[in-house]
């Protein structure tokens, strides 16, 4: 009896936490829990550190048999690693990762990452239905009084300390409800709106997610680990097979250490197909009519005479066509999608073409801030110039890669993430990143990006300066 009543205060508990606008008709919580004798305390804590107990292990277990590694953290390997994975038992794979993973940690998310915002330090007012909740619940699980602290779990873990061991267990149960509702509840809500659905999902250690296994991409944040570009690319951990055989790359969530960021994915270069797509397309020149409906929805004046007579196009035409609508072939860049702080996604920007529309919606994203924009500014520098000095980005041609912008009250950041279209250029060719396009030149445009990225921020900042 009494430990089912404990079950249900916990239980409305986690649903004021997890969703601050719902209130519980159970009263106040800390009356509930101090509704109950001396005696019945120490009985039924028994109970719930029992319980705890055993679905913590099991839970733990679950967690083991559910994901296993399957290659080596990269950053733990050196040239023979190939060779040491394959005399590893399965024993010590597990252990190397926890290693690996421990010992990567600890440069996770580097302070020169990120632009701190020089402006006076103003408390962000929290959700206050989660705060009066912990209150309550803290008064209730300690004899003391709670003075005005902040609720924090490192906090709660030192205040149990103090207290009468009673509590103990209850006290577990808050700290981790509290940091489930602001980690990972909300964090792995905006990764999933960032990526393509489906493509990204909670990652096996804390601050890592996971996107699902392409080959190139794969060989590319490996090379990156080691290459001067590496504080603008997400940190790798290796590759993961899920309980289902689907594989995995598990990299860093850029997201973790902003609060209800704002973020912008913008395509950079000139072009998101590569020239072997369309020599693919060209050996079997097949036009296709779901091409040709696509174009005529996006403008009905597009198909030439004889494509509107078959009702048809080829795949090559329509990818050529489909970047001129965008700012890419002008500009170098374009927005692909934009999130706002707690605001809907959109991703009505494939059309915007014109550079002061451009610029308009970088102002808008940015909410005319000085500080973010500058930020912005000295990072896409800082970016600029060390692929100039890049090894990695001097022998590759970076196709349909993208800068993910993220920004928060107090600061921003960007970095360079989606590699999948990016190859190692042939033996013979070198290409500047700036130079137009033309067949066989596999000319990218990166640099020709990034240069109006730069501009655009810099006539940002003077605008909003004087002003």
């Amino acid at each position: 009896m009494y430990a089912s009543s404990v079950n249900n205060v916990l239980f409305h508990t986690a649903i004021q936490l997890s969703v601050p606008g719902v209130t519980t008709p159970m009263g106040s919580i800390p009356s509930k829990l101090h509704s109950y004798s001396d005696i019945e305390y120490l009985s039924l804590t028994k109970k719930i550190r029992c319980n705890l107990s055993s679905f913590s292990k099991h839970s733990h277990l679950n967690n083991k048999q559910r994901k296993k590694n399957v290659r080596d953290i990269v950053t733990q390997t050196n040239t023979h690693k190939n060779q040491q994975h394959s005399n590893h038992s399965d024993d010590n794979n597990k252990q190397e990762m926890t290693t690996a993973i421990t010992s990567t940690s600890k440069g996770y998310l580097s302070p020169s990452q990120y632009y701190q915002y020089p402006i006076s330090s103003t408390k962000h007012n929290n959700n206050k239905s989660i705060k009066n909740t912990l209150l309550g619940i803290w008064q209730g699980l300690n004899n003391d009084e709670l003075h005005s602290s902040p609720i924090h779990s490192k906090y709660i873990e030192e205040h149990v300390k103090k207290n009468t061991p009673n509590w103990k267990a209850c006290s577990k149960v808050v700290t981790s409800l509290l940091t489930f509702t602001r980690t990972k509840k909300e964090k792995y809500e905006w990764i999933q709106l960032v990526g393509h659905p489906g493509t990204f999902k909670e990652g096996i250690h804390d601050g890592y997610v996971l996107k699902q296994l392409n080959e190139n991409e794969r060989i590319c944040c490996e090379l990156l680990q080691n290459d001067s570009l590496k504080n603008f690319v997400p940190k790798y951990n290796g590759t993961i097979e899920d309980d289902e055989g689907k594989f995995f790359i598990e990299m860093e969530d850029l997201l973790a250490s902003f609060h209800e960021p704002c973020i912008m994915d913008c395509k950079i270069g000139v072009r998101t197909y590569l020239e072997e797509e369309l020599e693919k397309s060209e050996r079997n020149p097949e036009p296709r009519a779901d091409l040709y409906n696509k174009m005529i929805t996006i403008n009905p004046l597009a198909p030439t005479e004889k494509e509107n007579q078959e009702k048809k196009i080829l795949k090559p035409r329509y990818m050529i066509w489909r970047e001129s609508l965008s700012s890419s072939q002008d500009l170098g860049f374009r927005i692909e999608a934009i999130k706002k702080s707690r605001g809907l996604m959109s991703k009505e920007f494939q059309r915007i073409k014109e550079r002061n529309d451009v610029k308009k919606q970088l102002m808008d994203f940015i909410d005319n801030s000085l500080p973010r924009a500058t930020g912005y500014y000295e990072r896409l520098v800082e970016l600029r110039s060390t692929c100039t000095n890049s090894d990695f980005f001097q022998t590759h041609e970076l196709i349909s890669s993208s800068l993910l912008f993220v920004h928060d009250g107090n600061k921003a950041s960007l970095w360079m993430i989606d590699f999948g279209k990016t190859r190692l250029l042939p033996k013979d060719i070198s290409i500047t990143h700036r130079k137009p396009w033309v067949r066989g030149s596999h000319e990218d445009g990166y640099l020709f990006g990034l240069d109006n990225l730069i501009t655009l921020f810099h006539e940002i900042i003077h605008e909003i300066t004087f002003s």
